[in-house]
């Protein structure tokens, strides 16, 4: 998709409590993406309002912050200066339950961690991604092949997604 860095274009995708969007205890997203020069959401929880979320913070910078399901606070955030403009890269970030580590990723290595804590995410809400109500930052550029997880993926694990929505010679 193509989004043109603008409060009008984003994409939503519909989520409540318990929809297969609500990861609950860990999770990992990813995708594609191809930034063109702004900063904004790549996949956000609560369109209005505060959830988990996933950002370029600024052109060049990847950045999760994760909330907490119950008093609605936010973690640390973990964040990597490491987009290149105009160039297709693998992006993602990840959460672990288990050892209440979150985790930035790119091509398949990760490139930031942060320990959080253990906590349960603030994942029961719809979720768009480009523009964000009330905030004047919007992505430009396009994003593909996009994919959740209701767990912390391994490197490997992640590895092997970002080949999983293509033939040998696409992108």
């Amino acid at each position: 998709i193509q989004l043109l860095g603008k409060r009008t274009s984003y994409v939503q995708f519909p989520n409540r409590r318990g929809g297969a969007l609500d990861t609950s205890y860990s999770m990992t997203v990813l995708a594609w993406i191809y930034p063109e020069g702004t900063a904004g959401p790549l996949f956000n929880y609560h369109p209005s309002a505060r959830g988990v979320h996933f950002w370029l913070k600024t052109p060049r910078t990847l950045y999760a912050s994760f909330m907490r399901r119950k008093g609605r606070k936010y973690t640390a955030p973990v964040r990597s200066r490491s987009i290149q403009l105009r160039k297709w890269q693998f992006v993602g970030a990840s959460y672990n339950r288990n050892t209440g580590t979150a985790a930035l990723w790119k091509n398949g290595r990760k490139i930031a961690k942060r320990f959080i804590g253990r906590i349960r995410l603030a994942t029961n809400y719809p979720v768009r991604m480009g523009a964000r109500s009330g905030d004047r930052r919007y992505f430009k550029g396009r994003v593909t092949c996009l994919q959740v997880y209701s767990v912390a993926l391994t490197a490997a694990q992640v590895r092997r997604a970002a080949k999983k929505c293509f033939k040998a010679g696409e992108l």
